[in-house]
């Protein structure tokens, strides 16, 4: 393959498609049209979902584009890394209910090999593993050998989003080679190293989803290519990354002229030089798009886009605007492809200059600021800036502290970065706990109060999945018409969404709110919680994931059905468990709480003394023994004293309407209930008693699990027993608990034996001790630091010099590794003199910050600092000398 500059390439696959029948349409806008889920077009299929659907008429079923595109998620990490970049260029050709895999398959290959020219050997190709048909497309009529072919799952080869058109892909990767790869025998497709680089992907939309993991064939398929035109140059060009493709580079070089830097010669300029020269190229096509900085939606990420690179401009010592300068360059190099650059070229200036000048003003307030901080430490001969001062500094004035930190490094200062980010977490805990702090009650008055609609309908009982209304929305703080994904595209949390009906089960009952996804067009909200008002509205907190909300828009309502599942099973679980209980213990037994979420049960019940390992393995057993009975779960709504006569049970203190939900489990267990079951008590698989405890006066607690809970709870034992078994050097399992006590028998003679030797050794060390003892007018002072002995060892060692020396003032500091220890003791013609141990050792232990306390004739205290041991043993003549004055 020859080199081929970037622009040629473009030109080269519009022009290799149109030869194959398909319309060549320019780039769409950066700015979506008529949709609201957008904030910026980040593929080449975004601005066609209509046609994709079949909502419009396409100017032709077959269309090819090379589409500019900005996706946000990744601005923090622009710069750090060459792989990624906010603006790219996306190559893609499509149809509409046209042609399909046996078309678009070989012409990928024939486009990459023969128009191109790329070795076909350094080309590997992915399908999903269950997609036969293009594994033999690939094989059988294009040729590739198999060891050139990967299959891969749903996660990397199929494309979904929510309900309607979806299904598999096929990627297509080029080898780099070994210098870019990893080293290890298993690298190849997949592999996170840089050897394997995909270059394109052929999405073959083949399915309608309805959202529950069904799929419907669709008599007229799409496809839906892309393939990046940076990374196709990276391989044409065989160049490192991105940053190094011809019309990127020639932006890169320009910022070295004027940076006065070499790219490749300091990491640290080198993340600066990247982030200035991705982010100009964004910011000019979003320029020429009609796109102006602002504080919201996507002005803010061209703002947010603009700033970053004037502060990196910054960081690389240029103190002039220069972001203007750049421009020209941007627009030489992407003209051939974006003519509308050239047209706006004056306007694109404006744009930009006019902002980086805004920006320069908002650094010169901050740098007084700063400058008058840096004062007042001078004049208090301080060295580093506060968190909460810098802090301040980027939250009222913009200043980032990346810029704080250099402009202090300059001036001799530091800045106190952990206590920085510490006021962050704050501001954003702060906002947060507002949010939080509003109970269900805060809800209904503060922000659905007013609502008039009629009460949330609840269909979670017979549906996991329903069509539904938006009815309401809030942040947390008021009510908005819409939510949309923040500035960057980040996702978004703690919204509050209340729908017209929802499958949704709200936390109630002791039962958690179900979890799941709220789905419209590109909006997507995952539920995390789910509260109901007293006026009935079932209020669904969510993380926005991506695209915008907005009141009256329908959404897709889907319950996730294995934790449901889960948490179905644990409650009826439950059930069973509380008549077992009444059964084992009595009568007496009655619900004083529950808790049931996908992982355990908590049942708290009256009964007044702890529950035996007897009674708890019945009751487990009885649990179990209906479970296997397969006994079925019918729900029935009855008149309250129908209910009463079947003999289900209530709970203390509780109130019923006239008619109420019951839950009955083959006539054994009967109870009323709102929550969420299983149907027959075979399928909640196995139950496992955790734990019992005391949780109250009168109040026990049993926590449990089933189904793979059990299993997992299996596992876990099993591995932790097999490691037990191979520490224990045992045969096998069962050989474990005997090689156990084996052991411990051996540890308990050793520590027998160990004790014996230290008593010897103490004896040894005690007539050495003697040797260098002083004398205070009479009394020997007997010291020393003895490391590898604990308090036991230091208690006899006293003891024995007492015994053996009846006018001698013992004092012995011991480290047994864990704890550092004194010991004082006071023998008998030395406490005639007025030596009291207890005394002596709480002034001689606080010279090492210790304390203590004891009798007359032996007292201990902790040592905290070990390195004024010397100094307190040192003291110890002068000490006792002062208190026999006393």
């Amino acid at each position: 393959m020859q080199w081929t500059g970037l622009n040629e390439l473009r030109e080269k696959y519009l022009h290799y498609f149109e030869t194959k029948g398909h319309l060549r349409l320019g780039s769409f806008p950066l700015v979506p049209k008529d949709d609201p889920s957008l904030l910026l077009i980040n593929s080449g299929m975004a601005p066609m979902k209509k046609w994709f659907l079949g909502q419009e008429e396409p100017p032709r079923h077959r269309v090819t584009t090379c589409q500019k595109c900005i996706r946000t998620p990744d601005i923090e990490r622009v710069g750090i890394t060459a792989r990624h970049g906010c603006f790219f260029e996306m190559l893609g050709n499509f149809s509409f209910q046209d042609y399909f895999k046996k078309e678009v398959i070989p012409w990928a290959w024939e486009f990459l090999t023969k128009e191109l020219e790329i070795p076909a050997d350094r080309l590997y190709i992915s399908v999903y593993q269950e997609d036969d048909e293009a594994y033999d497309i690939w094989t059988k009529e294009v040729g590739i050998p198999e060891d050139h072919m990967v299959r891969l799952g749903k996660e990397d080869n199929f494309w979904e989003h929510g309900s309607g058109p979806c299904g598999p892909c096929s990627e297509i990767y080029y080898d780099r080679g070994l210098k870019y790869g990893c080293g290890k025998p298993t690298c190849g497709v997949g592999c996170d190293c840089d050897r394997f680089m995909e270059i394109w992907n052929l999405v073959f939309s083949q399915y309608d989803a309805d959202g529950k993991g069904n799929y419907e064939l669709l008599a007229k398929p799409n496809i839906d290519t892309g393939m990046g035109l940076e990374r196709l140059a990276v391989v044409m060009q065989d160049v490192n990354n991105l940053f190094e493709v011809d019309t990127v580079a020639a932006v890169l070089h320009h910022v070295e002229r004027i940076a006065g830097k070499k790219y490749g010669e300091n990491e640290k300029d080198d993340i600066s030089i990247r982030v200035i020269t991705d982010h100009i190229r964004a910011t000019v096509f979003m320029a020429s798009d009609g796109i102006l900085p602002s504080n919201e939606g996507r002005g803010y990420v061209m703002r947010r886009l603009l700033r970053r690179a004037a502060r990196h401009g910054r960081m690389l010592g240029i103190n002039r605007p220069f972001l203007t300068e750049l421009v020209e360059t941007v627009i030489e190099s992407s003209e051939a492809g974006y003519p509308e650059l050239r047209e706006h070229e004056s306007y694109i200036k404006k744009v930009i200059g006019t902002e980086e000048l805004r920006f320069g003003r908002t650094i010169d307030a901050g740098l007084n600021i700063l400058t008058g901080m840096m004062g007042r430490l001078k004049e208090a001969h301080e060295k580093v800036l506060s968190g909460v001062e810098a802090f301040k500094l980027n939250d009222t004035f913009g200043f980032p502290l990346d810029l704080t930190r250099e402009i202090a490094a300059e001036a001799g200062f530091a800045v106190d970065e952990a206590a920085f980010h510490i006021e962050m977490t704050k501001q954003r805990e702060r906002a947060r706990a507002e949010r939080l702090a509003k109970d269900i009650s805060g809800w209904s008055a503060d922000l659905f109060g007013e609502l008039t609609a009629e009460p949330t309908q609840f269909d979670g009982y017979e549906t996991l999945s329903e069509k539904a209304k938006v009815l309401a929305l809030s942040d947390g703080e008021e009510l908005v018409d819409a939510i949309a994904t923040d500035e960057a595209g980040e996702a978004k949390d703690g919204l509050l969404v209340v729908l017209d009906r929802t499958p949704f089960y709200a936390e109630m009952g002791g039962q958690v709110a179900d979890h799941g996804y709220l789905v419209s067009g590109d909006a997507k909200l995952k539920v995390t919680q789910v509260k109901k008002t007293p006026k009935g509205y079932f209020v669904h907190t969510c993380e926005l994931l991506d695209g915008t909300i907005h009141v009256d828009d329908e959404v897709t309502a889907s319950v996730d059905e294995k934790r449901r599942a889960a948490i179905c099973r644990n409650h009826t679980a439950t059930h069973l468990l509380q008549k077992a209980l009444r059964e084992v213990l009595g009568e007496h037994v009655h619900q004083a709480g529950s808790y049931q979420d996908d992982q355990i049960t908590h049942f708290d019940f009256t009964h007044f003394s702890a529950v035996s390992p007897a009674e708890l393995a019945e009751v487990e057993r009885r649990v179990n023994e209906k479970i296997y009975e397969a006994l079925p779960v019918t729900v029935k709504n009855l008149p309250i004293e129908e209910a009463k006569k079947m003999g289900a049970m209530a709970l203390f203190g509780e109130k019923y309407g006239s008619v109420v939900r019951v839950v009955d489990a083959g006539g054994w267990s009967t109870e009323f209930c709102g929550g969420t079951h299983v149907t027959n008590t075979a399928q909640i698989g196995c139950f496992k008693i955790l734990s019992e405890s005391s949780v109250a006066a009168g109040i026990r607690r049993i926590e449990a699990t089933t189904a793979f809970g059990v299993l997992d709870l299996l596992d876990d034992r099993t591995e932790i027993l097999a490691k037990t078994a191979v520490a224990l050097k045992a045969n096998n399992l069962k050989d474990a608990p005997a090689r156990a006590e084996a052991l411990a028998a051996e540890l308990k003679e050793t520590a027998k034996q160990l004790e014996i030797l230290k008593a010897q050794m103490a004896a040894a060390k005690i007539d050495g001790l003697f040797e260098n003892a002083a004398d205070i007018d009479g009394v020997r002072i007997v010291s020393a630091y003895l490391t590898g002995t604990g308090a036991d060892t230091l208690r006899d060692m006293v003891d024995k010099v007492r015994d053996k020396a009846p006018n001698a003032v013992t004092v012995l500091i011991g480290s047994d590794g864990n704890k550092t220890m004194m010991a004082v003791g006071v023998s008998k013609n030395a406490l005639a003199r007025g030596l009291k141990a207890g005394a002596l050792v709480k002034k001689i232990a606080a010279i090492a910050g210790g304390n203590g306390g004891g009798k007359p004739d032996f007292a201990m205290a902790g040592i905290r600092d070990t390195s004024k041991i010397d100094d307190a043993l040192n003291a110890v003549p002068e000490i006792v000398k002062a208190e026999m004055n006393q």
